[in-house]
């Protein structure tokens, strides 16, 4: 009879001690952190999106928003008042009852207030037209007996065709004279 012999190798691990550290190895991925000295300074960098708050100057007004109760002004028509609606597509006349152009366009400041009225001058039913911006205030406002709204304006036609044609710039039509 044969007789096999079969040797078992076995390999037995002992369990941690209790006060063992066990270490596992860092994963390829991590970042390695070492512990400040504890002398060390540590400044973090500030977040390129980071706002910088100043306070505000004891001198500075603080503008509340309105509170949506807040109390609204209604308007009421007014004796002599002209709609801006009624003013552009006027004609501009000079102080001789020449006709010198067409109001095309009412200029707003930031304020909200008028500031100029843009005058399409010369030209042939638009065509050849260029555009003259002058301040509102220059020009007088009237009606004649049948209540026709008259826009005078002390100039010539030669003088309006050579003054600086205005001129629109950017997509929302805000402008500079050019």
């Amino acid at each position: 009879m044969l007789g096999a012999s079969a040797t078992v190798l076995a390999q037995v691990q002992t369990p941690p001690s209790p006060n063992a550290q066990v270490q596992t190895p860092p994963s390829p991925n991590a970042q390695v952190q070492t512990p400040p000295s504890p002398n060390a300074q540590v400044q973090t960098p500030p977040s390129p999106n980071a706002q910088v708050k100043t306070p505000p100057s004891p001198n500075a007004q603080v503008q509340t928003p309105p509170s949506p109760n807040a109390q609204v002004q209604w308007y009421s028509h007014q004796a002599n008042e002209i709609r801006a609606s009624k003013l552009i597509g006027t004609t501009v006349q000079n102080d001789a009852n020449e006709s010198i152009g067409k109001i095309n366009e009412i200029i707003l400041n930031k304020d909200g207030k008028v500031a100029a009225a843009v005058i399409g001058v010369g030209g042939f039913l638009g065509m050849g037209e260029h555009e003259v911006a002058m301040s509102f205030e220059s020009l007088r406002l009237s009606q004649d007996s049948n209540g026709k709204l008259l826009v005078v304006f002390n100039a010539t036609k030669d003088s309006l065709k050579a003054a600086p044609a205005w001129t629109w710039t950017g997509s929302d039509r805000s402008s500079t004279s050019g």
